[in-house]
């Protein structure tokens, strides 16, 4: 019993860490631009603690000899490890190549991507609209998609939570970098706003941190009375 709530522990502490941050970066009275890859990176770090400890629990719990585990028979358990240590550390690779190579994937496929915390929708637009007149390069706006001649980028707006994501979809990355840094500048100068998603946040770091504390006094209190 004590090790699946170790593991709800230590899954828990990183999400609680990253919600914590995000809370910081949704208070901000500016907005905050991000690149795709590390605004995945922080995700991936609040969730790591459920790739490592709650994948490796599922891995356990899949394992049929785990009611060794659960009764306290650890010679069982240690005989069965025995006799089934390759199918164990084929599985473990198998998941770790999953983990590793989906977090890759990812973090390659957002490498052009930017993510702008704290701003209104329609603002963020027509300063991105500004950018490209600046530097000579006009578009119009096709649903989503801000074309110039061709497909520049696209825009995810996120009302609720005032948040917007630009996917640059053009294979001109000196245009992306030109348009990045003139973005920057220009997203200094907008108005704050207040992002309701802070209070979302807050919500959320109070709840999985009542949780932590909780499963963290079960485990003490159960590591002093077992014998």
């Amino acid at each position: 019993m004590v090790y699946f709530l170790l593991a709800g522990v230590f899954s828990l502490a990183p999400l609680l860490l990253y919600l914590l941050w995000l809370s910081y970066v949704t208070r901000r009275d500016r907005p905050t631009v991000l690149t795709g890859p590390w605004d995945f990176a922080a995700l991936l770090g609040g969730l790591s603690g459920f790739i490592l400890f709650g994948g490796g629990l599922l891995l356990v719990l899949l394992q049929s000899n785990v009611r060794f585990l659960m009764r306290g028979n650890f010679e069982a358990l240690r005989d069965a490890w025995e006799k089934e240590y390759l199918a164990w550390v084929m599985t473990i690779i198998l998941y770790a190549l999953f983990a590793i190579g989906g977090s890759v994937l990812t973090l390659n496929g957002r490498r052009r991507n930017l993510v702008i915390y704290n701003v209104e929708p329609e603002a963020f637009e027509s300063a991105l609209v500004q950018v490209f007149e600046q530097i000579g390069r006009p578009v119009e706006r096709r649903g989503r998609l801000y074309v110039g001649g061709v497909p520049f980028c696209e825009v995810d707006p996120f009302d609720g939570g005032r948040t917007v994501v630009m996917r640059w979809v053009s294979d001109d990355h000196r245009l992306f970098q030109e348009v990045e840094r003139h973005l920057r500048e220009v997203v200094k100068s907008l108005a704050p706003v207040e992002n309701p998603a802070a209070r979302w946040m807050s919500t959320a770091v109070v709840g999985v941190g009542t949780v932590l504390v909780f499963l963290a006094f079960l485990v003490v209190y159960l590591r002093r009375s077992l014998p």
